[in-house]
């Protein structure tokens, strides 16, 4: 479980990540399209990030704990206190400026090279979209 989200639903990590990808590759007519929705929903792209950032920032169990890695991980969870704050305060004016914060983190920590940063998100959403869909499976077994 997360310290800041609970589990998305697969439509909406798929939402979140199309939109961030829209704004990422400059596609307006797309992220106009898409706006409407993501800025009704002020925690959609706080967990967008969290589900990219906490992989990256969080305590290993491979190895022994340091100091760098305590520190990672707290500035990673500053990191997404930050956007979490900024989507609180102003969704609609903040959604552009946190998803550009998104794909510049991808295009910084993950992307082999600053114009894979487009890939890079298409990969992390077709994955993260797919373990949506395997909890919300898993949740809905369960119920039954």
């Amino acid at each position: 479980m997360s310290p800041i989200i609970r589990s998305l639903p697969p439509h909406l990590v798929q939402l979140g990540f199309n939109y961030v990808l829209a704004v990422e590759a400059g596609d307006d007519v797309q992220a106009a399209r898409l706006a409407p929705e993501v800025e009704q929903l002020p925690g959609l792209l706080p967990g967008i990030a969290e589900l990219i950032v906490l992989p990256v920032t969080a305590l290993s169990d491979d190895t022994d704990p340091c100091a760098d890695s305590f520190a990672l991980y707290e500035v990673g969870i500053i990191y997404l206190m930050a956007i979490r704050e900024w989507a609180t305060h102003g969704p609609a004016a903040a959604a552009p400026g946190i998803a550009r914060t998104i794909a510049h983190f991808v295009g910084q920590v993950l992307a082999d090279a600053p114009p894979d940063v487009v890939r890079a998100l298409q990969e992390l959403r077709d994955e993260q979209v797919e373990r949506a869909r395997a909890v919300w499976r898993s949740e809905r077994s369960r119920a039954s």
